[in-house]
C-alpha cells in the first residue's frame, strides 16, 4: 500500500508540473502569435477577446493532457511522461498554426481583432482551439 501511495504521489506530483509548464508555454505561445502582451491583455486590460481565446486554449491543452496521460498509462513513468510531452508540444504548436493560417486565410489581421472591442470573430477561432484539443484527444484515445 505504501508502495502504491509514493507510485501514485510521483505521477501525480510529475503530471502537474507538466500541466503547468505545458500551460505557461502555450501561453506563451498564443502572445507570440497575437499583437502586443497577451498577459496585459487578460490581467490588466481585461480584453474579453483574448480571454475568450486564453480560455479555449487552457481547454484544448487540458484536453490533450488528459488523453496523453490517460494513453500512457501502463508505461513506466518517465515514458509515459515522455509520451505527454510529445503530444502536448505537437496540440500547442497545432493551435498556434491554427491561429496563424485563419488570420492568413481570413481577412483583416485576426491578431488586430482581439485588441478590438467585442467582436465575434475571435469566438471562431476559440472554436477551433476546443475543435483541435478534441480531435487530438480522441487520436490519443484509440
Amino acid at each position: 500500500m505504501v508502495e502504491m501511495l509514493r507510485d501514485n504521489m510521483a505521477s501525480s506530483a510529475s503530471y502537474g508540473l507538466i500541466a503547468v509548464a505545458a500551460l505557461v508555454a502555450a501561453f506563451g505561445a498564443l502572445d507570440l502569435v497575437t499583437p502586443g502582451s497577451l498577459r496585459k491583455l487578460v490581467w490588466i486590460d481585461h480584453n474579453r477577446n483574448a480571454v475568450i481565446l486564453t480560455v479555449a486554449q487552457v481547454i484544448a491543452v487540458a484536453q490533450i493532457l488528459t488523453a496523453s496521460i490517460m494513453a500512457g498509462t501502463g508505461l513506466e513513468l518517465w515514458r509515459s511522461i515522455l509520451f505527454t510531452l510529445v503530444y502536448v508540444f505537437i496540440g500547442i504548436a497545432m493551435l498556434a498554426f491554427s491561429f496563424v493560417l485563419i488570420d492568413w486565410l481570413t481577412p483583416g489581421k485576426l491578431g488586430s481583432l482581439v485588441l478590438e472591442g467585442n467582436t465575434p470573430t475571435v469566438w471562431i477561432n476559440a472554436a477551433v482551439f476546443v475543435g483541435i484539443g478534441a480531435v487530438m484527444a480522441a487520436a490519443l484515445t484509440f
